[in-house]
């Protein structure tokens, strides 16, 4: 239980986003799910080594945090040797499990480890990067999904994962803004220093905005322009469970519970429900 607590687990299911690209191609079949799951696999691996070195990286911060000083590297429950270990263990399979399906994908695997090396290096105390860059790891995650099994891309489905990624970033950063009992670590003073509350706020607010005006563009004129069937109504009832999640993720980012988006839907009934709603009526309406 403690490796799985090390590696993040929970956070495997950002990862699910590899998936996307082979529902909005509507190109379903044993064949691209088998390598997908693959994929999500090996990858899943590497960005569990990311989080490894990310928590050593900031083993003093997270002693600071209320929540975070109970993660097995900042409570000293895993060792730096077995940290160590553990890393490039999973960062190695996780690349030849890649290797195996797609050496192309190696590039945007290694794509993704730069950038979030970067950001917990640079990034993250630089103004409008910290949360573009957090934006990009959620894009790569899409563009890897597509092209394991060569699926076209819409920019209106890259536009839609951009914004809401950026919107999600957004909130994490105000949350961490308006935690009280959040130490003054060295990523809550560069908040305080560069950003205000509002303009935090202002940027999940616009950001919900564009993502759900880009989904439901890519929806009803790119995918089913003067196309009405039962699979229509299914893309209409997702579009009003995304603007319902959009809702009660601003509610709850003014109340500076967004920092950790996984554990807030797991444990909170409604933001389950309703992302669980909106993911089951979009794949539904796809296939229809």
């Amino acid at each position: 239980m403690i490796y799985l607590k090390t590696i993040r687990l929970k956070q495997w299911l950002k990862n699910i986003l590899i998936f996307v690209a082979v529902f909005g191609a509507n190109e379903i079949n044993f064949s691209n799910i088998k390598i997908l799951v693959q994929v999500f696999v090996g990858f899943s691996l590497i960005v569990s080594s990311t989080y490894i070195y990310n928590d050593f990286k900031d083993i003093e911060a997270d002693r600071q945090h209320p929540e975070k000083n109970k993660r097995p590297i900042a409570s000293g429950k895993v060792s730096k040797k077995t940290g160590n270990i553990l890393m490039t263990t999973l960062f190695v399979l996780g690349k030849l499990i890649l290797l195996f399906n797609n050496p192309l994908l190696l590039f945007f695997s290694s794509l993704y480890v730069l950038t979030t090396t970067l950001y917990t290096t640079n990034l993250k105390f630089i103004k409008y990067f910290d949360i573009i860059s957090v934006s990009l790891l959620f894009i790569l995650r899409v563009f890897l999904g597509a092209y394991a099994v060569s699926v076209p891309l819409s920019l209106s489905l890259i536009m839609f994962v951009f914004f809401t990624s950026l919107g999600l970033a957004a909130g994490k950063k105000l949350s961490i803004y308006l935690n009280d009992a959040v130490g003054e670590s060295k990523v809550k003073t560069f908040l305080k220093s560069s950003y205000n509350k509002q303009e935090l706020l202002n940027i999940v607010q616009i950001t919900s905005l564009l993502s759900f005006i880009t989904y439901s563009y890519w929806i009803f004129i790119i995918k089913y322009l003067n196309k009405i069937n039962i699979g229509t109504v299914f893309l209409i009832l997702s579009c009003v469970f995304l603007g319902r999640f959009q809702l009660l993720f601003i509610k709850k980012t003014k109340a500076g519970l967004t920092e950790e988006i996984i554990e807030t839907t797991i444990n909170n009934y409604n933001f389950l429900i309703t992302t669980v709603l909106f993911g089951s009526t979009a794949v539904v309406g796809l296939l229809l």
